[in-house]
C-alpha cells in the first residue's frame, strides 16, 4: 500500500515541488491550498487529492478532519505554507504584518499539526519547514547580518521553532519523529538575496533524508544541523 503525506503550501515553489516529487515516488499526496487558484495542476497529478483551506482559519482543522477520515492515516506531514514580510527594519515594520506572519507560519502550523495527529501512524513524521533565519542563534552572533530578510518573516520563524520544540517534547517517547528543516537558500517567489538552489533540488534532498530525520533536530538540507 502507498505511503501518504500532507503538505502545505502546495500550489507553487517548494510544495509543489515536494507533491511532484513524492508522487513520483508512488506516494499518495493530500495537498493543501488556500483557494482553487492552481488548483487543476494538481488535480492533473496522480495520487493528489487537492484539499482548499486556508491554514489561518480555524476551519482548516475540520476540513483535514473530513479528508483524512475518508483517505486514512498520513505517514509523513509537512508544514511548508509560508509568506514573506516586508520591512527588514523596525521603522519599516508594521505591527499587523508581524502578527500576520505568526498566523501563518506557526499558528497555522499548528492548527495543521493538532489537526493530522490523530491520524498520524505510529512511526509517522512531522517535518516544519524552517528557515536559518528563525534560529536566535544565527541572528544573535551576527552570522545572517549581511542577508535582508523582514522583522516579520525572521519572528515568525523563530516562533514556528519554538512550537517545533514544544512537540518534540510532549512526543518524544511516542514513536513519532518531529524535525525542522531549512531548506536551503531556494529561488522561490520569496528567495534570500543569496539564493542558489532550486525547489526541485531541495525537494529531491528532503525525499531523500526522510528515514534520516531524527526527532528533535533542526536541518539544513545543504549544510549541516542548525542551533535553534
Amino acid at each position: 500500500m502507498n505511503k501518504t503525506v500532507l503538505i502545505t503550501g502546495a500550489r507553487r515553489g517548494l510544495g509543489l515541488a515536494l507533491t511532484k516529487q513524492f508522487i513520483s515516488n508512488r506516494w499518495n499526496v493530500l495537498s493543501v491550498i488556500r483557494n482553487d487558484k492552481g488548483i487543476n495542476e494538481l488535480k492533473e497529478l496522480p495520487n493528489c487529492i487537492p484539499i482548499i483551506s486556508d491554514i489561518t482559519s480555524d476551519e482548516v482543522q475540520s476540513t483535514i478532519h473530513e479528508s483524512l477520515k475518508e483517505n486514512g492515516a498520513v505517514d509523513v506531514l509537512i508544514n511548508n505554507a509560508g509568506i514573506p514580510g516586508s520591512g527588514a527594519h523596525l521603522d519599516e515594520t508594521i505591527a499587523n504584518e508581524v502578527l500576520s506572519l505568526i498566523d501563518v507560519h506557526c499558528i497555522g502550523a499548528f492548527r495543521v499539526t493538532q489537526a493530522v495527529l490523530p491520524f498520524l501512524s505510529k512511526d509517522g513524521v512531522v517535518i516544519n519547514v524552517s528557515s536559518r533565519f528563525g534560529s536566535i542563534s544565527k541572528v544573535s552572533k551576527g552570522e545572517l547580518d549581511n542577508v535582508k530578510c523582514s522583522y516579520s518573516y525572521r519572528i515568525a520563524k523563530a516562533a514556528q521553532n519554538m512550537l517545533t520544540q514544544c512537540l518534540c517534547r510532549e512526543f518524544k517517547d511516542k514513536g513519532i519523529r518531529i524535525c525542522s528543516i531549512h531548506p536551503g537558500r531556494l529561488t522561490t517567489e520569496i528567495a534570500s538575496s543569496d539564493a542558489d538552489r532550486t525547489a526541485e533540488e531541495a525537494a529531491k534532498k528532503l525525499f531523500s533524508m526522510l528515514e534520516l530525520l531524527e526527532h528533535g533536530k533542526f536541518y539544513s538540507l545543504f549544510e549541516d544541523i542548525i542551533e535553534w
